[in-house]
């Protein structure tokens, strides 16, 4: 293995640790209910900042600017159209061992909130995680 991939991993094992460590600080200090809303209202932010600049590059289709950034976080998703919503289905956690901490996916479901906002949609619903046991995470945008 290479001294810049051993870095990178070791990097990444070390973030997933940190941010694990701040969850759970998280709740101890604010509760349950207050770090959800915390983390839900960060990552909506971060999400729709993204699709800002998906949509500055050229990207104005949701489900193919979406599919490319979970795509580039290595979630191997798989996004299809049914009745007028958007079906999600992420293969791979973007984040190591979610079981460890299910906040974890209040963050995923955050970020494709507010990635689809941007695009003109209104809600996004957890349908079911990896860190509740499913073998894939999947969430549904549903149309403004």
């Amino acid at each position: 293995m290479r001294k810049a991939e051993v870095r990178l991993r070791t990097l990444l094992s070390f973030y997933d640790s940190f941010l694990k460590l701040t969850l759970k600080g998280m709740k101890e200090v604010i509760g349950e209910r207050g770090a959800a809303s915390v983390l839900k209202f960060a990552a909506r932010d971060y999400g729709a900042s993204l699709a800002k600049s998906m949509k500055a590059l050229g990207h104005n289709e949701l489900k193919d600017a979406l599919a490319m950034v979970l795509d580039r976080a290595g979630a191997e998703p798989e996004i299809v159209e049914e009745d007028g919503k958007l079906l999600v289905k992420l293969k791979n956690c973007p984040f190591r061992r979610p079981e460890e901490e299910p906040f974890l996916c209040i963050i995923t479901e955050g970020l494709i909130e507010g990635f689809s906002n941007a695009f003109g949609k209104a809600r996004t619903n957890k349908l079911r995680t990896r860190a509740d046991g499913a073998d894939h995470c999947a969430f549904e945008i549903l149309p403004s």
